[in-house]
């Protein structure tokens, strides 16, 4: 006799797949259900609901200011021939421009990495059971706060600009109880979606 609570072969291959494709990608800056994520302090039972990073655009400033670092010294070595100035003229003088460009570009890159991690590392973590505030300041410095869904008392957003009102993001703000430590998160993708299921969770509109 057919087990009626025993889902066929084809459903729990869909289900297995289902589970696949709410796998995040890890560079996601909004995301909502994510599994094969997971952060220090998680509790056995605790979900995470919801997944946010500042939005790709804001990393737009980091990378313009490098791609102009990296063609300085192109520039300042064109003009300089220009005005007769050859750096290469001698083997003295060609070592010590090409040590000179080396560490430059090792300072870029140092430039680039911290950039990048500053970005992947601060998140904004809404659980099942509390909110998760990870920032990143340096290498070896992060700072992490949190507060109960349930001590949550305001959440509100703001887009100001043509530029966040176009790519849709904004600052989040999470107002808490008593003398806890208020929430924010900056420049974060679909704030208004943020607040709907923040709002949601804690019952409170």
């Amino acid at each position: 006799m057919a087990d009626i609570f025993v889902a066929p072969a084809k459903e729990k291959q869909k289900t297995k797949a289902k589970i696949k494709d709410r796998s995040m990608p890890p560079l996601s800056s909004f995301y909502q259900n994510p599994t094969g994520v997971s952060f220090q302090t998680q509790k056995e039972k605790e979900s995470i609901i919801l997944f946010i990073r500042s939005h790709y655009i804001t990393n737009l400033s980091w990378t313009l200011i490098t791609l102009m670092l990296i063609v300085l010294p192109i520039i300042v070595l064109t003009i300089a021939s220009n005005f007769g100035i050859d750096f290469l003229s001698t083997q003295t003088a060609t070592r010590f421009t090409v040590v000179f460009i080396l560490l430059y570009y090792l300072l870029i890159s140092s430039y680039v990495f911290v950039s990048f991690l500053h970005w992947f590392y601060n998140v904004f973590i809404v659980t099942s059971e509390r909110i998760v505030d990870i920032d990143y300041s340096d290498v070896v410095i992060h700072n992490m706060a949190e507060t109960k869904l349930s001590h949550v008392e305001d959440v509100r957003c703001m887009q100001s600009g043509f530029i966040p009102s176009l790519f849709n993001y904004g600052n989040l703000f999470v107002q808490t109880a008593g003398t806890e430590e208020n929430f924010e998160a900056i420049s974060i993708p679909r704030p208004g979606d943020a607040i709907d299921i923040i709002t949601q969770l804690t019952g409170k509109k």
